[in-house]
């Protein structure tokens, strides 16, 4: 007779429970925000305005501080898809899109083969993170969602889903064509760029519908523009933050862009392995680090997107001791941070100014980067999963 353990209570129903989990702390933190804090939530006001402005022919790109402050800094094509979000009313509407924030990733998760376990740990690991993103309205949980949703179509060799995702990822936010590197360990290139350039070229001129091509034209006109002209922020949280700030090291962001770069596509000297669909999958957990690691615009509730990185590096691994101090290191440093754990005092003479919440993962992204580069074995994912359920089963 098998021994009780203590998931022993599962079964293949429950995780049900990380979805009721995730609605009701979600929508919760959502009706606090809303209605415990002034000035609540400009971000969405900026996404739902941004098509009111496209549908009138305003330049989406300059200051409305009728409606809100700061500047919409997306594509056309994303006014375009927040349609529903200015004829829903504010209360429902936000509610809405913070729920499509929190819930995609998990459900872009669950789709891969991993035990209830690992499915409980991803969603708990990312809470705080997540929490912190939501609370700001932002779109991180969105993106990562499709990031998530790309590559696991990519694995299942879906070239048309593959690039649905990745093309709408990206005219959100452009780190997400980042995961069509891993289109490079398929066979079905060609049929993914294809689809990629019709779906890209559809959904881009879109918003014409609106504004015309004349229009169309001076909109993208105007958001590079904006782009071009963009400075990173006093307190972001890139790895040449950290360096600036700590070590005085002022180098430009062009230099700091292209050694990301040559970093990322070290790794894929090691031909042999692209075959291995669990080595395949650290790279993905790799380049979501990535992207928030070599981003000069990065904000602490985009981490929730380095989290979700850390999170399937760790239950990939074997789990040693070092494994689980970098995690646990990960998840006080970087995902606590910004909370009561640490005093206010530490938080904002240390934490902030110093950039430590990017330590954790800058350690951690040279660590997976050892590994995938030295590293001679990688367990399948039914090797690990009929390891775990057997551990969990004894």
């Amino acid at each position: 007779m098998k021994k009780t353990g203590k998931f022993c209570c599962f079964n293949r129903y429950d995780q049900r429970w990380i979805y009721v989990l995730y609605l009701l702390v979600f929508t919760l933190a959502t009706l606090h925000k809303l209605f415990l804090t002034e000035g609540s939530f400009n971000n969405f006001d900026i996404f739902r305005y941004s098509f009111a402005h496209l549908i009138n022919g305003d330049n989406l790109y300059v200051h409305y501080p009728e409606h809100y402050f700061d500047l919409f800094k997306y594509s056309p094509s994303f006014a375009m898809f927040m349609a529903p979000f200015w004829y829903l009313p504010r209360l429902p509407g936000v509610i809405i899109w913070n729920l499509i924030n929190a819930l995609l990733p998990v459900y872009a998760l669950n789709q891969f083969n991993l035990t209830l376990k690992q499915k409980w740990f991803f969603a708990l690991f990312i809470l705080i993170e997540m929490l912190t993103s939501v609370q700001n309205a932002q779109s991180n949980g969105l993106m990562l969602g499709l990031m998530i949703l790309g590559y696991h179509a990519i694995e299942k060799g879906k070239a048309g889903s593959a690039a649905i995702a990745i093309i709408v990822g990206f005219v959100i936010k452009i780190f997400a064509l980042g995961v069509s590197i891993l289109v490079l360990f398929k066979p079905f290139k060609l049929q993914f760029t294809l689809w990629s350039m019709l779906i890209g070229i559809v959904i881009l001129i879109s918003p014409a519908v609106f504004t015309g091509f004349g229009g169309l034209f001076d909109q993208y006109a105007s958001w590079i523009h904006l782009l071009a002209n963009d400075t990173a922020i006093a307190l972001n949280f890139s790895i040449m933050s950290f360096f600036e700030r700590t070590l005085n090291l002022v180098l430009p962001n062009s230099i700091w862009l292209v050694s990301g770069l040559l970093l990322l596509f070290l790794p894929l000297i090691r031909i042999s392995y692209y075959s291995n669909e669990r080595w395949r999958m650290n790279y993905f957990a790799l380049l979501l680090l990535w992207v928030v690691l070599f981003n000069h615009k990065t904000e602490s509730p985009t981490f929730v997107i380095a989290m979700a990185g850390a999170a399937i590096w760790y239950i990939l691994s074997e789990q040693s001791k070092v494994h689980k101090i970098l995690i646990v290191i990960v998840f006080i440093f970087t995902g606590l941070a910004a909370t009561d754990i640490f005093p206010y005092t530490v938080r904002e003479n240390f934490i902030k100014p110093f950039a430590i919440k990017v330590l954790p993962c800058i350690i951690l992204f040279f660590f997976m980067l050892y590994e995938m580069l030295f590293k001679k074995h990688f367990k399948s994912f039914s090797e690990r999963k009929t390891m775990l359920m057997k551990h969990e089963s004894e």
